[in-house]
């Protein structure tokens, strides 16, 4: 597996981390999930986007280009030998090392790593139970990729230990937020809904292509605050991420979800818009 670590194709085994380093030692960082296609990274812009929009809210400077970090990208996909197939690539950035503490350090020296994998390209309809861990939704880190996934780590080892695929997250209020790794979904007659992204939820471009993409198709589309009460009434629902695009919900806290109908369409125009 070769990876690309500031500026340099390296093995990934081969890429060492200092000790000092904040994202090692405080989770000082955030990273971005993109799916390849064949070396197309998918909706690349909107990933740099937000990736950019991370750095600016944590004050970390991001020392590459675009152009720079799309040239890593395909070195990677090149190196690794994920030319032909689809595959997940991971940009991972950190605030480098610094003294003691917790204050960041005036002079900052980034560490910026590529690595890609292998990706499935189809997905299973996944069973969904609800946890204990709750999702802060005044906390910045719910609107990035933080390094700090412990939360995350925690509610889905909760949902693996019931025999789930995926966790669903409520908010401090008792909302729905998120799955650990994904936006969630719901249908209702000819209604789409979501949780607002104050409610806790990651702003996901999967979920944003979904938003447009739902209307296009005649769904009307409503982001709101959400109760868990909705798991047992909709008559279909679905997860998101750049990977497995749109993830049908099978089975909600024991309830077996009836329909993916809409969701199938949505699947379709997802992958259709990826060609």
């Amino acid at each position: 597996m070769i990876a690309w670590f500031n500026g340099e194709l390296l093995p990934l085994r081969g890429v060492h981390i200092s000790a000092t380093d904040r994202g090692f030692l405080l989770g000082d960082g955030f990273f971005e999930t993109m799916a390849a296609q064949e070396t197309k990274v998918i909706r690349f812009d909107d990933h740099m986007a937000r990736f950019r929009q991370s750095g600016e809210k944590l004050n970390l400077p991001i020392p590459y280009s675009n152009d720079e970090i799309f040239e890593a990208i395909q070195a990677v996909l090149v190196g690794c030998q994920l030319t032909k197939t689809r595959a997940a690539i991971r940009l991972t950035i950190t605030r480098g090392s610094g003294p003691r503490g917790l204050m960041p350090p005036l002079e900052m020296s980034p560490q910026i790593l590529v690595s890609a994998s292998e990706a499935p390209d189809h997905f299973k309809a996944a069973v969904v139970k609800t946890v204990s861990v709750r999702r802060n939704e005044y906390s910045p880190t719910s609107r990035i990729k933080s390094l700090c996934y412990l939360d995350n780590i925690i509610a889905f080892e909760e949902a693996h230990d019931a025999g789930a695929d995926e966790a669903l997250m409520l908010n401090t209020t008792g909302h729905i937020a998120e799955g650990t790794i994904s936006n969630i979904f719901f249908i209702k007659g000819h209604d789409l809904f979501t949780p607002q992204i104050e409610d806790g939820c990651l702003p996901g471009t999967m979920r944003q292509v979904i938003l447009q993409k739902a209307e296009e198709i005649g769904l009307g589309v409503h982001e709101e605050s959400l109760w868990p009460e909705i798991t047992q009434k909709c008559d279909e629902a679905f997860l998101t991420n750049s990977l497995f695009r749109v993830r049908p919900i099978c089975e909600i806290d024991g309830r077996i979800i009836p329909a993916q109908n809409w969701t199938d369409k949505l699947l379709a125009v997802v992958k259709a818009g990826e060609e």
